[in-house]
């Protein structure tokens, strides 16, 4: 991967949809969800005990909430490398619920198009407010999210 700026523009396919793609972001999700195990402070444990399999049944179930996910494909070498999930809930709050990118594909503005693709999408289907959560421990993403207008304005305590 010695010019980034070549993979960008000729290697990254993304691929927008529903509910549809889920099956599809498992082993990236995994890899986001090992993340918050390593940046937890409080909750390793229960992310240990959080599965795809049981996100995937929540999320298909939710019917009262529209997704739109963003994979992103680096075509080259047929792999998903990334992936955004955002949805509306039946009241009109929007939120970009979960995002991940690949190591050595960070810096080639993939979140940049993950982050507008989401925010558009939410905009035009009539996301009246637009929230993110950041698990506690993962601070370093806020400079990241803050290119967009997200700032923390709450911090919600959980009883272990």
């Amino acid at each position: 991967m010695e010019n980034r700026e070549e993979i960008n523009k000729t290697s990254i396919e993304y691929i927008k949809g529903g509910k549809e793609l889920l099956k599809s972001i498992e082993p990236l999700w995994e890899k986001l969800n090992n993340h918050h195990i390593k940046k937890s402070i409080y909750f390793k444990e229960q992310f240990r005990e959080l599965s795809f399999k049981e996100r995937k049944r929540a999320m298909e179930k939710g019917e009262e909430k529209v997704f739109f996910i963003t994979l992103a494909r680096d075509i080259v070498i047929d792999k998903y490398i990334g992936y955004v999930i955002a949805h509306i809930s039946k009241d009109n709050i929007g939120e970009v619920d979960s995002i991940y990118i690949e190591d050595e594909y960070r810096g080639l503005k993939i979140g940049d198009v993950f982050m507008k693709n989401s925010l558009e999408w939410i905009q035009e289907t009539g996301g009246e407010k637009i929230t993110i959560n950041v698990a506690f421990g993962n601070e370093e993403v806020f400079k990241f999210y803050a290119r967009y207008g997200f700032f923390p304005r709450k911090t919600t305590l959980e009883k272990i």
